[in-house]
């Protein structure tokens, strides 16, 4: 009888161990086939990161090939551009004459030494030549055709020279670069003098002319802290009268003014006086 017993304990045990080894093994699987769902997913997920980020690599690098595109035709645009660069006056005035239009009959002085600095006693024609060589220098790097006058302050150049360079190379734009200069010591800020369409000067000239010199003078009076004098409308003046080109004259400031005539005389705001120029020379042909 105790064999019997100790048979059925044995029996129900093997089979409670088999039953046990049975379902351990099941759930062994399922982990195992979680893991692989789990590891596949992870994969899956690192694929589609990776190939994430190769489209966003290309995206950026498409953006950065047309912003390199735009940059690129800006400056080829500008080659296209001609700018030319007139320093009023020279340290050797003459008393020869000139026509003050094609077939007039009045005359003006060919050139002059312009004015003088009230402190600083530095001549006009060196400030223009000083601030007209720095803008040069900055139109050249952002990229423009430019074209000097002259270079120097002992080349001396009648008013029709100057102009008759603008008109040969067809200027987009010839600038001249002047200073103030009045007997009161009050008057302050910078003007920009345009030719009225008045006998040589046709209306289009006048227009564009106009419209350029409102941009510049707007550009440098901000940048350099200066009263805004405006536009004014000139007839008088040969370089107007002669041009074929849109051609605009800004005078600087006055330096019959003590803090102006500091401001312009100082060769160390050359550079900076130029830039208030060419920023609104960028303004114009954006």
């Amino acid at each position: 009888m105790k064999k019997i017993i100790i048979f059925i304990i044995a029996l129900i045990f093997s089979t409670s161990l088999i039953y046990y080894i049975v379902n351990s093994n099941k759930s062994n699987e399922k982990i195992n086939e979680n893991e692989t769902t789990v590891s596949t997913k992870n994969s899956s997920n690192k694929t589609n990161l990776k190939d994430e980020l190769k489209k966003l690599e290309k995206n950026v690098e498409k953006n950065n090939e047309k912003k390199s595109d735009k940059n690129s035709n800006k400056d080829n645009k500008k080659k296209d551009i001609t700018i030319v660069i007139d320093p009023g006056h020279s340290n050797k005035a003459t008393t020869e004459t000139e026509p003050i239009s094609p077939n007039s009959k009045e005359k003006k002085l060919k050139d002059t030494l312009g004015s003088t600095g009230v402190n600083s006693k530095v001549p006009e024609y060196v400030i223009t030549n000083g601030v007209a060589l720095s803008l040069e220098k900055i139109l050249k790097n952002d990229g423009y055709n430019v074209i000097m006058t002259k270079r120097d302050i002992n080349t001396p150049m009648t008013n029709i020279e100057r102009t008759e360079i603008g008109n040969k190379n067809k200027a987009n734009l010839m600038i001249r670069i002047h200073c103030d200069g009045v007997d009161s010591q009050s008057a302050v800020g910078a003007s920009m003098l345009v030719p009225e369409a008045k006998g040589n000067v046709t209306p289009k000239i006048s227009k564009e002319s106009k419209e350029y010199g409102e941009k510049i003078i707007n550009k440098y009076t901000s940048y350099l802290g200066l009263k805004n004098r405006g536009i004014v409308y000139r007839d008088d003046l040969t370089g107007f009268n002669w041009s074929k080109v849109p051609i605009v004259l800004i005078e600087l400031g006055f330096i019959s003014n003590p803090k102006e005539d500091a401001l312009l005389s100082n060769k160390e705001n050359y550079n900076k006086i130029a830039t208030g120029i060419a920023n609104g020379i960028n303004d114009c042909f954006k």
